[in-house]
């Protein structure tokens, strides 16, 4: 009888979990019509924190992010207040990678010896063109400083709230298991939540600054030291060097050097001492420059997205080419189990062309970041502008340190990245022009000078 209750219990609880969800993601329809800003908003949240994965009941797998960007992409017809000089280097570099993966995708249809993994690659370049729409979307509706300021927030956050809940469940089991992110969503992996982790620790550590709510900035100051204790618990050697960079380049542009680099110190030390055996024997190999299976996975997963460019060296073999069929007839000498690299991924699948897209669109977000800072010294008005670029910069360091060793090329939040890049070209274009534009004060008795005597 008590198993009964408990059972019934834990069913209610499910649905009841369920039906607050979808009640707040059916609710926000006319909201996201009306305020396009605001569906970009819960189209991150959705994305980022996936509420719904958290359901286990009818809410898991509704299509939360379509309810939400319909309403979002017809309101923008609309909606006036958007921003309208958007092509800048970042936008229009997305906008060609955009269209160079869908010429590949084309192409590989015409290919019989691709057959075997074109359905998928159909269904790879529909999702990333949903994501590339919806970033897009979000380089129209944030048209202020505020508003970009509030997607900071909310993206630091939301991985944020994964990275509590995760260093809880690494204290209560003693850090003897690794962590994961929600169910089916693009975090779901250990390795995939670490790089997202390293990527928006920066916007933790930033916008604690930058806000002027001392609760928020405590609650973003438990995030990030949250964050640094997860991507160490994904038991991720990938996220764990993109970590030690991420935190060395804070400490390094930090105004207290000395103070960041004595907690580093002590952070590795107290991670040497207390790491589970678990952890330790998972990073002795790595540290030790030895080779597991895994390393040796990733060596041989290169050399064959090299010889896919060598066969296919324009256009590659499209998405999701790291097949059986494929590995049986360029490598059979290897075994391996995904590209493990986002520029092999973006080599094999795209081909030298693409691969030239998508280190453009890299180095050109570096670059557009460091020019930034250099316009806008010297201007008070434009701090905002150096501290974002700064923070920015930073998560995109962690983004190709740690995604070396990943198969995230077309990973979300990297695309929100250059879009916030595009964003901070686009609000200082702006706001400079305004200030030319606006007549310089008159000089003390220049008014009562030009009125006529007598």
């Amino acid at each position: 009888m008590r198993i009964s209750l408990d059972r019934a219990e834990g069913s209610l609880g499910q649905t009841m979990r369920s039906v607050l969800v979808l009640a707040i993601i059916l609710g926000s329809v006319p909201i996201c019509f009306f305020r396009p800003y605001i569906g970009a908003l819960m189209w991150i949240w959705v994305a980022y924190f996936n509420p719904h994965r958290f359901t286990w009941g009818f809410a898991y797998d509704f299509p939360v992010s379509m309810v939400i960007a319909i309403p979002t992409l017809l309101g923008i017809l609309f909606f006036r207040k958007l921003n309208r000089r958007i092509f800048v280097r970042e936008t229009v570099m997305l906008m060609v990678f955009w269209i160079w993966i869908t010429i590949t995708y084309f192409n590989a249809t015409q290919v019989p010896l691709f057959a075997d993994h074109i359905e998928d690659a159909q269904l790879r370049l529909i999702a990333v063109s949903k994501i590339l729409l919806m970033t897009f979307v979000l380089i129209l509706v944030v048209t202020s400083k505020k508003k970009l300021e509030i997607l900071f927030v909310l993206t630091a956050l939301c991985f944020g709230a994964l990275a509590i809940k995760g260093t809880l469940f690494g204290i209560r089991t003693d850090g003897s298991f690794r962590i994961w992110g929600p169910p089916d969503s693009f975090v779901y992996d250990n390795n995939d939540l670490g790089l997202a982790l390293n990527m928006s620790l920066t916007m933790m550590y930033y916008m604690a600054r930058e806000t002027t709510s001392r609760r928020m900035q405590q609650l973003l100051r438990v995030c990030f030291f949250s964050s640094v204790v997860a991507v160490i618990l994904t038991y991720s050697r990938g996220a764990l060097l993109g970590l030690i960079v991420v935190l060395g380049a804070i400490s390094i542009r930090s105004n207290r050097k000395l103070l960041a680099g004595a907690l580093l110190i002590a952070c590795a030390f107290l991670v040497l001492t207390f790491a589970p055996p678990a952890w330790m024997e998972r990073m002795g190999d790595f540290a030790h420059g030895e080779l597991d299976e895994s390393a040796q996975g990733r060596l041989h997963a290169w050399q064959f997205a090299w010889e896919l460019a060598m066969h296919y060296p324009i256009t590659g073999v499209c998405f999701e080419t790291f097949t059986p069929e494929l590995e049986a007839r360029f490598t059979p000498q290897f075994s391996f189990a995904g590209p493990h690299s986002i520029y092999f991924q973006t080599l094999g699948e795209q081909g030298f062309v693409g691969l030239g897209i998508f280190v453009l669109v890299l180095g050109g977000s570096f670059y557009s970041l460091w020019r930034l800072r250099r316009r806008a010294r010297g201007q008070p008005s434009f701090a905002w502008i150096t501290n974002y670029s700064l923070m920015l910069e930073t998560s995109l360091l962690g983004y190709v340190i740690s995604g070396s060793f990943l198969p995230r090329a077309y990973f979300d939040l990297w695309f929100q990245l250059a879009a916030a890049t595009a964003l901070l070209h686009i609000l200082y274009d702006r706001e400079r022009s305004h200030q030319i534009a606006e007549p310089a004060p008159s000089p003390a008795g220049a008014e009562l000078s030009e009125v006529p005597v007598g």
